[in-house]
């Protein structure tokens, strides 16, 4: 069945475009000049997040500028923690520290009970988006994935260097699992909350899936995601929104996705295009999967690239291009501008 082209909800629907939507990762940002002069106002990164209205005025930049055909809330996925009282702050050049992290076992028995209301800066950027945003562009809910919030709430920071996560899932296994439940719980209230404020559908960001091999990302990480989807479509006023899932370079086989709750699955830049089709065709929509490196190439290379991509998917019933990882701030927006120029093309 084909529709009409460029319709973000019908290829989430598994319904073929000539057209596919497209949005971008990161799409507000600061590859962005007209982001960079909002940025430069708030010294602290989390006090920007916390202003509904400038988050409201950044979500509609890239629609503004590319037309895209769907939109993000800005926010950071760091808020849940945060609302935990683990005192997050962003610090210039070194990004996310925490002034709380989880170092013990009692650290997680002691840890406050999460209220979603402490979020309601997030829930009203919603609202505000929602109202701003013109009808035909759908707006998507966000959250980390329990794993990822549980990898920056261990390490105290970016865990890429894991200084002490991997200890830690050894000495307190038993507590880790406590916790991973405590933030899947929280990240349920939390998307239910953005749904109930106007978002269309929702992303579960699993950012830090590449730290975990094997039967490990199975254990700490997949397993909370199943239960986390399995209460979205449980819950009446959740269970029609759907779901996308982005996976940063997991180990697993491609096929552990095949979760019947899950939509769509947002590809790694690493992913296989063809394995991802035989697995996942009719069963859910694709998302991705373009190199944001391929931006910093000529305007040929780039172009070829999205044809290329654009062809492989171009009888999938259920495509959304975007890239295979967030925009990073050394692009040039005008080469965004050639990317979509060439897919709508």
């Amino acid at each position: 069945m084909f529709t009409n082209n460029r319709d973000f909800l019908a290829a989430l629907r598994l319904e073929s475009q000539n057209i596919p939507p497209a949005w971008i990762m990161r799409q507000a940002g600061r590859y962005l000049p007209e982001y960079l002069a909002v940025r430069k106002h708030f010294p602290n990164f989390l006090d920007m997040c916390k202003t509904p209205e400038v988050c409201c005025e950044l979500v509609l930049q890239p629609i503004e500028r590319f037309d895209l055909d769907a939109a993000i809330i800005f926010s950071d996925i760091l808020t849940i923690p945060d609302a935990l009282d683990l005192g997050v702050i962003f610090k210039e050049g070194q990004g996310p520290v925490f002034k709380n992290p989880i170092r013990s076992k009692s650290d997680i028995k002691n840890l406050k009970e999460f209220h979603p209301e402490k979020l309601n800066y997030v829930y009203d950027t919603t609202k505000l988006t929602k109202q701003a945003l013109p009808s035909s562009k759908p707006l998507i809910g966000f959250t980390g994935s329990p794993w990822t919030l549980a990898a920056y709430s261990i390490e105290g920071k970016s865990p890429l260097k894991n200084e002490f996560l991997s200890a830690f899932l050894v000495n307190a296994e038993a507590e880790t699992h406590d916790f991973l439940n405590i933030l899947t719980s929280a990240c349920f209230l939390y998307l239910k909350e953005q749904i109930i404020s106007g978002a269309d559908a929702v992303q579960i960001f699993d950012s830090w899936a590449n730290l975990l091999k094997g039967e490990a990302y199975d254990q700490f990480s997949l397993n909370y995601i199943k239960k986390l989807l399995s209460m979205l479509k449980k819950d009446p006023i959740t269970k029609n929104t759907p779901i996308i899932l982005f996976a940063r370079d997991p180990s697993c086989d491609l096929n552990n996705f095949l979760i019947p709750e899950l939509d769509c699955l947002s590809l790694f830049t690493s992913a296989d295009i063809n394995e991802a089709m035989n697995t996942f065709n009719g069963k859910m929509a694709i998302q991705g999967n373009l190199n944001p490196k391929i931006l910093l190439e000529s305007d040929a290379i780039l172009v070829d690239a999205v044809k290329q991509l654009s062809d492989s998917f171009q009888n999938y019933p259920g495509y959304i291009f975007n890239l295979g990882h967030g925009i990073t701030p050394d692009i040039n927006p005008e080469k965004v501008a050639i990317m979509l120029d060439a897919l709508r093309s």
